[in-house]
């Protein structure tokens, strides 16, 4: 079996961009997120949702794309077709344990 190597850095890339991305969101809403589902789509954006204390999933959607990159011309029109081009879906959970 053969591995593409740009595949996995690619995918390497995108999981530490995700972390990245979540350790600031939970850093903004210190408290009040506990979770984050984030889409990395085909064309380099990461689409993401907050998830709150009491459960709620915030209908509303993020973006973060890198500016090195430049705007997306396929995201700027923020419609449904963005849902047909994720490639991965990756939940991210803000826990804390007391021990004592």
């Amino acid at each position: 079996m053969f591995t593409d190597l740009n595949q996995q850095s690619t995918n390497l890339a995108k999981a530490d961009k995700v972390t990245w991305l979540a350790d600031q969101i939970f850093k903004s809403f210190p408290g009040d997120v506990t979770g984050l589902i984030f889409y990395a789509l085909d064309c380099g954006c990461i689409y993401y949702q907050r998830k709150f204390r009491d459960g709620h999933v915030d209908p509303n959607f993020g973006i973060h794309r890198d500016a090195k990159n430049g705007p997306c011309g396929k995201c700027m029109v923020m419609d449904e077709t963005w849902k047909d081009r994720v490639i991965t879906e990756t939940t991210v959970y803000n826990s804390k344990f007391q021990v004592g």
